[in-house]
């Protein structure tokens, strides 16, 4: 069930993503037609939708909420927990895969403090 409500969850994200999408399409067209009322100056709906790229990253955010969902099940308590848990999958999967000691443990090294950026590391 966690994965399924994970994939879910990732659909939600994607339903809404599409929306906005949607959206600015319509308002380019409201403001098109306010400017000017010839038909032919219309913003094509090609122009914010790419079905192929539009679909791949849909089926690959509903993926990414099924395995947060079957990733993190046994901490998750409920179905709305796991709807946002998949909901959150990219960024989430993100913040993991950026810490820095999750890097040191996978590469097997101790981390090494960060220097601000725009600082060199002077060796002495």
């Amino acid at each position: 069930m966690s994965i399924t409500y994970g994939a879910l969850g990732g659909l939600v994200v994607e339903i809404v993503v599409f929306y906005g999408r949607i959206a600015t399409w319509q308002a380019a067209r409201h403001r098109a037609l306010s400017r000017n009322r010839r038909r032919d100056k219309l913003p094509r709906f090609d122009k914010y939708i790419d079905p192929p790229s539009d679909a791949l990253a849909a089926l690959t955010r509903i993926c990414l909420g099924a395995g947060a969902g079957w990733l993190f099940a046994p901490q998750l308590t409920g179905a709305l927990a796991t709807v946002a848990v998949g909901a959150s999958a990219p960024a989430l999967l993100r913040q993991l895969g950026s810490a820095r000691t999750l890097q040191a443990a996978i590469a097997g090294t101790q981390a090494e403090p960060a220097t601000p950026a725009g600082e060199e590391v002077l060796e002495s």
